[in-house]
């Protein structure tokens, strides 16, 4: 009898044994009522111009000692500001103005995004600076006194 009691539990005891967890008829418990939201759905990060080129001036060192005729300024996308070193003109005379002297005033153009019109500012260097409303999407020249092109830059 006590043999017949030892060979029923062992089958009893074998079975009760579970299957193992990843075998192919086994599902993971299932919590009744949960949203899994897809991977798909997650917010992906918005990949963004990096703020030292917005205006993509890389494109047009090769503008660099152009004279400024040769450029189609135009044709340059986005908004774009011209930079010239000027003179005041007008019947004044200054003592300190000789031929060979540096311009003391600067000839600012700008243009806005397919404006092809425009209208001059003639603004001193310091008013310049005092008055820079910096834009780092549009496109600078600046142009020496014979009007070549000396530097391009965001701004």
């Amino acid at each position: 009898m006590i043999r017949l009691f030892a060979i029923f539990a062992l089958l009893f005891l074998t079975a009760c044994q579970t299957s193992p967890r990843n075998a192919p008829g086994n599902f993971p418990p299932r919590t009744q009522g949960q949203y899994v939201r897809p991977a798909y759905l997650n917010p992906a990060p918005i990949p963004r111009i990096p703020p030292t080129d917005a205006c993509r001036s890389q494109l047009y060192q090769g503008l660099i000692g152009q004279s400024e005729g040769a450029i189609y300024i135009p044709g340059l996308p986005g908004s774009k500001r011209v930079i010239k070193p000027a003179f005041q003109e007008g019947f004044e005379y200054e003592a300190t103005e000789t031929l060979g002297s540096e311009p003391t005033y600067m000839e600012i153009r700008d243009y806005l995004a397919g404006q092809t019109l425009y209208a001059p500012s003639i603004r001193t260097p310091g008013s310049l600076l005092a008055a820079t409303d910096f834009d780092g999407s549009r496109l600078t020249i600046e142009l020496d006194v014979e009007g070549y092109v000396q530097e391009i830059r965001c701004g």
